[in-house]
């Protein structure tokens, strides 16, 4: 994949962080839904302790591992691939940019 252009860079970072907004919003969604249990008495306090140190160890740190990068390419498609943000959302030369990483990353869920 050739170097982008400043400008490229510049709108791969904007969308990537609307992809690690969108990751992290569903994630903290299900850790929500363990406090609401919580709350209403259906989760013990341990359980609930539990499901967040899970998060933290688990999705939280996956996607944290996932972003922290300085090419936004692969976090990008990987939030598109799995419905995070849309294609539509996208501008066509970001979908041009990253066709290669969604062809491949498609590809690859369709094999698991």
């Amino acid at each position: 994949m050739a170097e982008p252009s400043k400008k490229m860079k510049k709108m791969l970072r904007q969308h990537a962080g609307r992809a690690w907004e969108a990751e992290t919003s569903a994630a903290a969604r299900a850790l929500s839904l363990k406090f609401d249990e919580w709350k209403n008495g259906r989760l013990s306090s341990s359980d609930l302790h539990d499901a967040t140190h899970q998060y933290h160890d688990g999705v939280g740190r996956e996607i944290w591992k996932r972003f922290a990068t300085n090419k936004a390419e692969l976090p990008l498609a990987h939030a598109v691939v799995e419905g995070f943000i849309t294609r539509e959302s996208l501008p066509p030369e970001v979908l041009e940019h990253i066709g290669p990483l969604l062809e491949f990353l498609q590809s690859q869920k369709q094999d698991q």
